[in-house]
């Protein structure tokens, strides 16, 4: 994997040089178009590892807005409330167009959740409710994968526990962190998304490290929504 360098204020102001010169629209142009590019990482120049910076994080926003956005009857309860949508200007330049568009920082303002990881329930809850606070983020998990979305990047940190009194367990869990998604449209049919949900096996990268962390005090069972392709165990 490439190593970008830190920053400094000269590779920021060569940067800017970059976009101006219109340098870094043709650079993105390029790496979005000719997957070669991507490849020659390690012969870029600072002003083009900025570039490249700037395009993928500039991607990550996007796709973690889509999610929100389609997850809207969940938000407030599974997910966090989205309140804002934000960009920040980098200098003053990026107040022009078309320029502005490689030299602001986007970002969303969440409601904020106070509670707990779901790694840490056995420091914060009683023993008889961790099956049923594991079982509630694998089925939040399902309910978003039923609104057509797949996550690349599912974690038990993905998850905060908070209290809520009326609750029948006594505790509530959101799920956070959506920038490494995927949604339905982006498959061919059925079979491909219902093959790939499974190879990603979201609900394990949470139910078999539980399972594992709470040494018996939470037993998995798969829920074998969505199955494999024949071809994978080829």
């Amino acid at each position: 994997m490439k190593k970008f360098s830190p920053w400094t204020s000269d590779i920021e102001m060569d940067y800017h040089q970059f976009v101006l010169d219109g340098g870094a629209s043709k650079f993105i142009n390029e790496l979005n178009n000719n997957g070669d590019i991507a490849q020659q990482g390690e012969t870029w120049n600072t002003s083009q590892d900025e570039a490249y910076l700037h395009d993928r994080l500039s991607d990550l926003y996007e796709t973690e807005v889509q999610v929100y956005d389609t997850l809207k009857d969940m938000q407030g309860n599974d997910v966090p409330q989205l309140l804002a949508c934000v960009k920040m200007p980098g200098f003053s330049l990026a107040e022009l167009d078309p320029v502005s568009q490689y030299i602001g920082v986007s970002g969303i303002l969440l409601q904020y959740i106070e509670g707990f990881p779901l790694t840490d329930i056995a420091d914060h809850t009683p023993r008889e409710r961790w099956q049923s606070i594991c079982e509630e983020a694998i089925q939040i998990l399902h309910r978003i994968g039923d609104r057509g979305i797949l996550n690349e990047d599912v974690k038990t940190r993905s998850f905060i526990v908070k209290k809520a009194t009326r609750a029948e367990s006594g505790y509530k869990v959101v799920m956070i962190d959506f920038a490494l998604c995927n949604f339905r449209k982006d498959y061919a049919d059925d079979d491909d998304w219902s093959g790939w949900k499974a190879i990603q096996d979201e609900e394990g990268a949470v139910g078999l490290i539980m399972q594992d962390r709470l040494e018996g005090g939470f037993v998995y069972r798969r829920s074998n929504r969505y199955k494999k392709p024949a071809h994978y165990y080829e």
